[in-house]
């Protein structure tokens, strides 16, 4: 028997959004710290999270269409920041910013993805998670909350427990296995 019989509409409207926010939580955390980079290469630093917020709002309220290719969430999400840094231009354009026309002065980051480039991305995105995996978890953990997360070393040490050079030492020693294992460094 169907579980959404007898349930009111409104509980049901909330339980897919509810997974909607989730998913957005989730692309936040994933993608976040590569779309902020893009955004600081375009605009002023003050206009970065606003633009990046922007983004997010957009995936919460497509979350049927994001569902739709889940394979090429990167894309869509590049998409999305690409299309809203065009509405950002257009609306300073109108304010009276002067005249700036974002598809000349930015080049769309997709138009160069052809299926060989996307073959040789995936692969070495499977190298690196390889090798992340092989990496002890305590110099992992310590890699990935600089690395991704772009938390300081004191903020590391704090959350693990260890000192700042327990840090350092972890880092430095994740990064020279990680050059190893992708073949980086001989």
């Amino acid at each position: 028997m169907d579980s959404s019989v007898g349930k009111p509409a409104a509980a049901l409207s909330a339980a897919s959004t509810g997974a909607r926010r989730e998913a957005v939580r989730r692309y936040m955390l994933d993608y976040g710290p590569a779309l902020r980079r893009y955004f600081q290469r375009k605009v002023a630093a003050d206009e970065v999270e606003d633009l990046l917020q922007d983004v997010f709002v957009k995936m919460q309220g497509r979350g049927a269409a994001a569902k739709e290719n889940p394979e090429n969430i990167e894309g869509y999400l590049f998409r999305t920041a690409a299309n809203v840094l065009v509405t950002h231009f257009r609306r300073r354009t109108a304010q009276g910013y002067g005249r700036l026309d974002p598809l000349e002065d930015f080049p769309d980051p997709l138009d160069d993805v052809s299926p060989e480039r996307v073959l040789i991305g995936r692969q070495a995105v499977t190298k690196v998670t390889e090798a992340l995996a092989a990496l002890p978890p305590r110099a992992r953990q310590a890699f990935l909350l600089h690395r991704f997360e772009e938390l300081t070393y004191p903020v590391i040490a704090a959350r693990m427990g260890i000192s700042v050079k327990a840090v350092e030492a972890l880092i430095t020693r994740a990064m020279q296995r990680l050059g190893e294992l992708v073949g980086e460094r001989g």
